[in-house]
């Protein structure tokens, strides 16, 4: 055995390097036709990403591919939105390799046209986007592909849909619902649910969520009240409000701006969406006759900001009537009115540094004003004519000291006032024509008040 171990050896030793010889020459023959025969054409059904190169050579064939390159780049108009703000990609930060493409192009099949970016976290960086909350692989892969393919549409990629949703899990907003009444169906809603869930990509409406889980025993008023302070909640959030409604008159411990009128027999609805992918909750707390709610979810990247903008009032008018029950100078009200309202609510995106990024009008909310209603004495409708002059009293007939109604001529069939009696012309309604005061429509009114 051990005059036959070496003879083995040297054995082994010969047979790899005629193997190693063997398949050098095969295969590097392969790579010299396959890389350098520059007139062997590519096959039928050969294709570089969306481009076709069959039948052509391989100088060709990369030719082509610079051209349409050169020529996708000088038409491309990709752009990336970030709220307000769109960012152009210009066409130097795309680094297309059609060398290394055409290597991988197999017999007859295909291959991507590989292209990397170059200076995109610069890019975003600059326009403000905080890209330690962003999926950049992600961001960037969708565009590649976009590139690879040599779209020739225009491509706008929201870059919302890339940031990565923090894991950590905090409150986004909290409402404590100050100045409103405790009553049964606030108590039991509270007490029944301590938090309602908002799935990812999902909307949410109050009387649905109310009809799965059979909850009744809730007035309108009770509703509106809830979905109000509800409304409130979500508004520093990026979600959307898809159906909210509006009063004829502000509740009280509404804030304006803030209403949500729900009216289960009529369908007046609260409905929102949530566009994260991520669930956020709404956690309700009672304590005895307090109530809070809260918004828990992941923290979201950019701070957002609600804010209350071009507030105005609105002066009722006064409806004077007269009564012949009441003495000279005394006025009753029987109708205190109120002050019309306008106002519009705002909200604000801002990166964590202050930089707006985009602001837009979320509501305008109007209240008609309720005209006011006096009742003057009868006697107060009437004044004494003024006493004559000397040059007059020689053709002046009657009494000195005839009273008339204030406005009207001195007939004597009107020197007791009207049978029925009007308004100060300064004050007066239109009538209809059983002589019953009728008020301006709602359109009328608001159209006056805007003047």
């Amino acid at each position: 055995m051990g005059k036959t171990f070496p003879f083995t050896k040297l054995s082994v030793f010969f047979v790899l390097c005629s193997i190693y010889v063997f398949g050098f020459a095969h295969l590097g023959a392969f790579a010299y036709d396959r890389l350098f025969s520059s007139d062997q054409p590519f096959p039928e059904g050969t294709k570089i990403g969306n481009i076709d190169v069959s039948t052509l050579s391989y100088p060709k064939a990369e030719d082509e591919i610079n051209h349409k390159i050169e020529e996708w780049k000088g038409n491309q108009s990709m752009t990336l939105s970030y709220m307000d703000t769109s960012i152009s990609l210009d066409s130097e930060i795309f680094q297309f390799d059609p060398a290394a493409s055409l290597q991988g192009a197999t017999q007859g099949g295909e291959a991507p046209l590989l292209v990397s970016l170059e200076g995109l976290d610069s890019l975003l960086s600059s326009n403000e986007v905080n890209t330690s909350m962003l999926d950049l692989e992600g961001l960037g892969q969708e565009i590649r592909e976009h590139a690879a393919n040599l779209d020739d549409t225009d491509e706008t990629l929201p870059i919302e849909d890339f940031f990565i949703q923090s894991d950590a899990i905090g409150i986004i907003s909290e409402i404590n619902m100050e100045g409103i009444t405790s009553t049964p169906g606030l108590q039991n809603l509270f007490d029944t649910y301590e938090e309602i869930e908002l799935e990812g990509s999902s909307s949410f409406s109050l009387l649905t969520f109310l009809n799965e889980e059979a909850f009744t025993g809730m007035s309108n008023q009770e509703l509106s009240t809830f979905a109000s302070y509800l409304y409130q909640l979500i508004l520093p959030t990026n979600f959307e409000v898809i159906e909210r409604h509006q009063g004829r008159e502000l509740p009280e411990g509404i804030d304006l701006g803030f209403e949500a009128y729900v009216n289960q027999d009529q369908g007046d609805d609260f409905i929102f969406t949530n566009p994260n992918d991520a669930e956020y909750k709404i956690i309700l707390n009672r304590l005895g006759d307090s109530f809070t709610l809260a918004l828990t979810g992941a923290e979201m990247p950019y701070e957002i900001i609600v804010d209350r903008r071009n507030e105005q009032t609105f002066k009722p008018k006064v409806i004077t009537q007269y009564s012949p029950y009441l003495n000279k100078g005394e006025v009753k009200v029987k109708e205190e009115g109120r002050n019309g309202m306008k106002i519009e609510v705002w909200r604000s995106f801002e990166t964590k540094n202050g930089e707006l990024l985009k602001e837009e009008r979320i509501s305008e909310d109007f209240y008609l004003p309720v005209f006011k209603e006096e009742l003057h004495s009868m006697k107060d409708y009437v004044v004494e004519k003024p006493e004559p002059t000397a040059e007059t009293n020689e053709s002046a007939s009657g009494s000195q000291n005839e009273v008339v109604p204030a406005g009207e001529s001195s007939d004597p069939t009107d020197q007791y006032g009207p049978a029925n009696p009007k308004e100060t012309e300064e004050n007066a309604s239109p009538e209809n024509a059983d002589g019953e005061d009728v008020l301006p429509s709602e359109t009328d009114l608001s159209l006056s008040n805007m003047k």
